[in-house]
């Protein structure tokens, strides 16, 4: 009995440290207003490259990423902030929520050490966000999940 016990204990040690190893290289989403006000406001940012998630009928977001950064995915198209398409975008993103209880909120995008990656524009608040050493972003993925209230910094 004793035994099994150190042997559920050590398993359970070596699961929680590599599932914390894994995660190390996941960025997030952090809440932010003023991202809100400037894609409502279609305030396009310096040296940022945007793209949406999505069908141009439907869009599901719209992010906005860092002239730093490569978004290395092949789901995600470029948009041309100049263009009528852009405030097109951003009309049906403000749409989402319309009769739900879940708006669309601007989110800053952090890489796991926190630093700015872009902006994120949408009424899901949850993404997967994976940023290789060399800037590449390898995983910009939507995670469809809902949030009640109201948008917190």
């Amino acid at each position: 009995m004793g035994r099994l016990f150190t042997a559920v204990i050590l398993i359970g040690l070596m699961l929680i440290t590599f599932c914390g190893c894994s995660l190390s290289n996941y960025g997030q989403l952090k809440s932010n207003p003023e991202v809100t006000q400037t894609f409502k406001n279609y305030k396009i940012l310096p040296d940022t490259k945007y793209y949406y998630w999505g069908t141009f009928g439907q869009p599901v977001a719209i992010v906005g990423i860092n002239s730093n950064y490569t978004l290395n995915s092949k789901v995600w198209v470029p948009i041309d902030p100049e263009s009528k398409d852009f405030r097109t975008l951003i009309n049906k993103v403000s749409l989402q929520g319309t009769g739900n209880i879940a708006h669309p909120w601007g989110f800053t995008i952090l890489d796991n050490a926190g630093n700015d990656v872009g902006v994120w524009y949408s009424a899901i608040r949850a993404a997967a966000v994976k940023i290789d050493a060399n800037g590449q972003i390898v995983n910009l993925s939507p995670i469809r999940t809902a949030t009640i209230g109201d948008q917190a910094p």
